[in-house]
């Protein structure tokens, strides 16, 4: 912290912890950047407890950051044209209460998730391309870049060999169809129980019937087979061919990769390396 005031920001992911941290440091300026040391003073509090609520990337104490809001909003002397200082503070106050209570819920629900799924940049490539948005609801507000996409519970069916299954095996290869892609509120609705495994499953299998699907599980075959997976699980190869056969443009004739050097036959799911003619610009 400089001598003007100016505090420097925590360096936060976006979502509701970095919405309420940029607009406690706007509202810093508005009211004419005090230094945090006027702030605690006035306030009765440490330098170090006022300044931390700005700087470190925890969401404060309710009462703290309320406290530093109210002294703050007591220095703002314009809240825009025909609004007068006591419905300007007013406003302000309970917009601020919001923005920390949406942060303090992203900051609880991230404590309780753990660490996100560990999969290939080439599963989660194709969960965003399938689902851009939250899988159930299609909104694309809340979502909490990566722990976005969780795991969905296996149903009960015979366990394949080991030698055949991919999750368990190699944990950073999951089978996509055991993912979805969700938003806060959905993640809280499946806490909850209001949103079951049997309705997640159904979301999820919606995804492989819309439009433009068989282009990017075609996409995803490709990668598996250039390599982006450390073990290749045949039945998640079968099911990516099954949804791409059903479109007759996709499935169509092999193409060629590397200049010519890469036969790609996605009908059969296959590799071949050699001297071909490239016909396109793959």
């Amino acid at each position: 912290m400089g001598r003007s005031g100016v505090i420097e920001r925590p360096d936060l992911p976006p979502g509701a912890r970095r919405d309420f941290n940029q607009e406690l440091h706007a509202l810093h300026r508005r009211a004419g950047l005090p230094s945090s040391r006027e702030i605690a003073e006035e306030m009765g509090r440490s330098h170090a407890s006022v300044h931390n609520a700005f700087r470190l990337p925890k969401v404060p104490s309710h009462e703290l950051a309320m406290a530093i809001i109210d002294r703050l909003t007591l220095r703002v002397r314009d809240w825009g044209v025909g609004i007068d200082l006591e419905t300007g503070i007013e406003t302000a106050l309970r917009r601020y209460a919001r923005l920390w209570h949406q942060a303090r819920y992203e900051e609880e629900s991230l404590a309780t998730q753990g660490d996100p799924l560990t999969m290939s940049e080439a599963t989660r490539t194709l969960l965003y391309a399938l689902s851009p948005e939250c899988s159930v609801c299609q909104k694309t507000r809340r979502l909490r870049q990566p722990h976005d996409i969780v795991a969905l519970e296996a149903p009960d069916e015979k366990q394949l060999p080991p030698r055949l299954r991919k999750t368990g095996l190699q944990p950073e290869a999951p089978n996509p169809w055991r993912l979805i892609h969700l938003c806060s509120g959905c993640r809280r609705r499946r806490e909850t129980g209001d949103l079951t495994e049997l309705e997640l499953r159904e979301a999820r299998f919606a995804l492989d019937r819309r439009p433009g699907a068989a282009r990017h599980y075609a996409a995803y075959l490709d990668q598996l087979l250039l390599g982006a997976e450390p073990v290749i699980d045949g039945n998640v190869i079968g099911s990516a061919l099954s949804i791409i056969k059903d479109d007759p443009a996709v499935a169509a004739d092999p193409y060629f990769l590397n200049h010519g050097h890469i036969k790609v036959d996605r009908a059969n799911g296959s590799l071949s390396w050699g001297q071909y003619e490239c016909t396109d610009d793959h």
